[in-house]
């Protein structure tokens, strides 16, 4: 037992700990079409839910039930999320089994785990995630498997401990997570990372997002004889590993605190035997059930919470982007933007979002509390006034292009009455009787180029709105293929 900062920590040993880290990142614009290559030269496979043998496939000493996966959701959300196609519309996995063995190693503790698969999810909208699906194979202590956890999610050191943290694979060193997962996991999928070069890293950080942490999704299963006790609970939501010296840590000292976060932050139905713990950047559950219930729970992981988890995640990311290309947009320049952004939250509306997204199911208040977690939401509100700001700002310039365009029009139509067009028109007829045109009056020559200029003036607006339209025909077909396709072009 140890005492930290006036909360008592029990130490505990897990006997199954499973840890699917993901991470978002943006694809370079024009690139989305070469990445399916390289994919499936590089091992990789388009996941279908026809393909029961994958069950087993991807998940180490745990399986998942495709037929439960698709229960789960709304045949909406299904077809978002299990494409029967590559050409179909939607979120693309494509997995890769590994079952390789590698060590993580600080100043204080070496903790052996085993990567099984690795997934590289497609999106819409130029983004995509990868899954990184890990399993410590023994049995030790809670406080290192949650110091695992907190090392490994952190793609760039922040800080000294950060910096001596190790990845030891196949008896080569690497000094920084993300060396390991994009030399060797990923090796060569960098290369499609939005403006890799410009910044000086493998990716463009989002501006808009956490950059540099992996989202954790995890099960955590203790003895069934142990009691899980709210420190326990605080410490598995919040990463708590261990301190400087090795011993158990906890982020908090004040027991009301704690009580107060796993109410806000909790999900105790099956309680006192299952416990969830949910944050924006982490999901946890922690149990203390039977070996067929934790395989059970397992199953839910890396299935229905796994695919719940990315469905949030794209959702949150994409309103983040809208609202930021908001922010960024410069109205009175840039129409075109404009127009891209009314599109994007249109399709983003019409494909993508659904307020109803599961099936009647025990695990449904899971999946809610997770949105709410993220603030979906609230972003989508957001969304949905900003498309209305921008409609009511491109009906006025409309109004008022048209304005303009009739009292042209309207001035052309009444100087051309006023004046008789047909004073000069019929020397135009036939052979131009050009010694007219040279003896025509002061109030001739008016007629003339007022005819003149209006033919003029229909011919350029002709060709302007041709031109118009056949710029908008191809940019609409550029954002279709970003917002709507993604990766591959849509079956006719």
């Amino acid at each position: 037992m140890e005492l930290m900062q006036g909360i008592e920590i029990h130490e505990k040993n897990i006997e199954t700990g499973i840890f699917q880290f993901i991470y978002p990142f943006s694809i370079e614009n024009g690139l989305e079409l070469k990445i399916l290559p390289f994919l499936k030269e590089h091992g990789f496979s388009f996941f279908q839910m026809d393909q029961l043998q994958k069950e087993t496939a991807y998940y180490g000493d745990f399986s998942v039930s495709h037929r439960e996966m698709e229960a789960y959701f709304l045949s909406f959300t299904n077809k978002v999320l299990f494409p029967h196609t590559e050409q179909q519309k939607g979120i693309k996995r494509y997995s890769k089994a590994l079952n390789v063995n590698a060590l993580l190693k600080t100043e204080l503790v070496s903790i052996p785990f085993q990567i099984a698969s690795i997934d590289v999810i497609l999106c819409p909208f130029e983004l995509g995630f990868l899954t990184i699906r890990t399993q410590i194979k023994e049995s030790m202590e809670l406080s290192h498997a949650l110091e695992f956890a907190g090392r490994f999610r952190k793609l760039e050191p922040r800080n000294d401990i950060d910096k001596k943290t190790q990845i030891i694979f196949k008896e080569k060193e690497y000094g920084k997570v993300n060396d390991f997962v994009y030399n060797v996991l990923f090796d060569g999928l960098p290369h499609f990372f939005e403006d890799i070069q410009s910044k000086g890293s493998y990716f463009e950080t989002f501006p808009f997002f956490e950059d540099e942490r992996m989202y954790v999704q995890s099960l955590l299963s203790i003895k069934e004889e142990d009691e899980i006790c709210p420190a326990d609970l605080y410490r598995a939501g919040s990463l708590c590993g261990i301190t400087s010296e090795g011993a158990p840590f906890i982020s908090a000292g004040n027991e009301e605190y704690i009580l107060d976060y796993l109410k806000k932050n909790g999900y105790h139905r099956w309680a006192p035997l299952t416990y969830f713990v949910m944050e924006e950047h982490l999901f946890t559950c922690l149990t203390k059930e039977n070996s067929r219930r934790v395989s059970e729970l397992a199953g839910q992981l890396y299935g229905e919470f796994y695919y719940g988890i990315l469905l949030n995640l794209f959702h949150k990311i994409v309103l983040l982007k809208l609202g930021h290309e908001y922010a960024e947009l410069n109205i009175q320049n840039n129409n075109a933007n404009m127009e891209k952004l009314i599109y994007s939250i249109n399709s983003f509306t019409a494909n993508y979002f659904s307020l109803e997204l599961i099936s009647q199911s025990p695990s449904r208040e899971v999946f809610f509390l997770l949105r709410k977690k993220f603030n979906i939401e609230l972003l989508y509100k957001e969304a949905k006034r900003t498309l209305s700001s921008l409609f009511k700002y491109q009906e006025n310039v409309n109004a008022k292009k048209e304005s303009l365009l009739l009292l042209l029009l309207t001035l052309y139509s009444v100087i051309g009455q006023m004046f008789g067009m047909s004073l000069v028109t019929s020397d135009f007829i036939g052979k131009i009787k050009w010694g007219h045109v040279l003896k025509y009056n002061p109030v001739e020559y008016f007629a003339l180029i007022v005819a003149a200029s209006g033919i003029l003036v229909s011919i350029v607006l002709g060709l302007q709105s041709i031109r118009e339209w056949l710029m908008d025909r191809k940019i609409r077909k550029k954002w279709i293929k970003q917002t709507v396709m993604s990766s591959t072009k849509e079956e006719k």
